[in-house]
């Protein structure tokens, strides 16, 4: 494993995993994290509603989503959470459901900060 390679899983975004996938587009990327930064606001919204009724149908629907979304940006921690949001749902946890929610949110933030010092195509 190169020393990139090994960065890149220290990183909230894998770069050259992402880029690979998408013809190395680095517009296109900023593009679609744009989307997804749109995306998940709303998802928030929804989650934090479904996890005040303990709707656990919608918190596993919003935690798939989520999974799948971060799964296709190489965001891989991002998709772990949104899989532990997707089995609290799935197991009617609602304590796993909030705590998974509010570390999603740290993790998106996270993201941000990175993101704004290390523009896609800074590492490729």
């Amino acid at each position: 494993m190169s020393n990139s390679t090994n960065l890149d899983k220290l990183r909230p975004i894998d770069f050259c995993d992402v880029l690979d996938r998408i013809g190395g587009d680095t517009s296109f990327l900023k593009e679609l994290l744009i989307i997804y930064f749109q995306e998940y606001a709303e998802k928030k919204r929804l989650l934090q509603e479904a996890i005040a009724r303990e709707d656990f149908t919608q918190v596993c629907e919003l935690g798939h989503s989520l999974k799948g979304a971060s799964a296709n940006l190489s965001l891989s921690r991002l998709q772990r959470i949104a899989l532990c949001l997707e089995t609290a749902g799935r197991e009617r946890q609602i304590q796993l459901a909030q705590e998974a929610a509010r570390t999603l949110e740290t993790e998106i933030q996270t993201l941000k900060a990175f993101l704004e010092g290390n523009p896609p195509g800074k590492f490729v």
